[in-house]
């Protein structure tokens, strides 16, 4: 029982966490869409390990195919913002 409360209020946490950055990162930047994608995954992995009561197959393989989608986004984006990163790098030195 204690592992199930501790799951809710870690998915609470997340999606407040979640909310936050939406709100104050530039997803036009590729470090702003990495952040966001990596919550939104996290969001998602906490939401598909739900007992199994509590979520039904469906909506759990469903739950785990956009972890994946936005597991993906956030490599995506991470490898922008690092090339990004290396040639402002090379630029300043």
């Amino acid at each position: 029982m204690a592992e199930t409360g501790h799951s809710v209020r870690a998915e609470d946490v997340l999606a407040d966490v979640l909310a936050e950055v939406r709100e104050r990162v530039d997803r036009r930047e590729a470090l702003g869409e990495a952040q966001v994608a990596v919550l939104e995954a996290a969001v998602n992995i906490v939401r598909a390990g739900r007992p199994g009561v509590e979520v039904m197959p469906v909506e759990r393989s469903e739950l785990v195919r956009e972890a994946l989608g936005a597991v993906r986004a956030a490599t995506v984006a991470t490898g922008v913002a690092l090339t990004y990163a290396h040639r402002t790098a090379r630029v300043l030195t």
